[in-house]
């Protein structure tokens, strides 16, 4: 394996913010999530926001994620609400698949990822990826940036 190679990256993954966060439910929402998902066993979900008057969440939550686990995440906005068991994961507003290199693309820059409409409005997040090495990672512990668990 070659030094740098993406077996040896890790994505330090930014979720900065969302707009036209608009949900298909008819219920205002408690709160607005991100859940990154990179295989079967590894999930990490952003902190539960409060949705604005205009559609928007700020977040600036950062996870780094190993990306030779598979060859590409699943990035979802989830909607918690009050009076649904679903308060703790959320009900998927939308969800999008993404490779590691489109992630990258962008060079260590804020982008817009846009997912499909929701009552002809298309949600996005504002994001910003980089690639790290395992010895560059001097803040944080790499393995706990992901939490094992199963997905549902």
């Amino acid at each position: 394996m070659m030094p740098g190679s993406l077996e040896e990256q890790y994505i330090r993954l930014e979720v900065m913010s969302g707009k036209n966060l608009q949900v298909p439910s008819w219920c205002m929402p408690a709160g607005i999530s991100v859940s990154i998902i990179v295989d079967s066993q590894g999930c990490w979900k952003s902190a539960t926001s409060v949705l604005s008057s205009n559609q928007s969440v700020v977040w600036g939550n950062t996870v780094t994620l190993p990306s030779h686990t598979s060859p590409a995440l699943s990035v979802e906005i989830r909607a918690s609400y009050e009076a649904d068991r679903t308060l703790g994961n959320g009900e998927v507003v939308r969800k999008l698949q993404i490779s590691w290199d489109e992630l990258l693309d962008h060079g260590d820059e804020p982008f817009d990822l846009s997912f499909p409409p929701v009552h002809d409005v298309c949600p996005y997040l504002t994001l910003k990826a980089a690639a790290v090495h395992a010895c560059d990672d001097q803040d944080s512990t790499l393995s706990d940036s992901l939490v094992d668990s199963d997905i549902t």
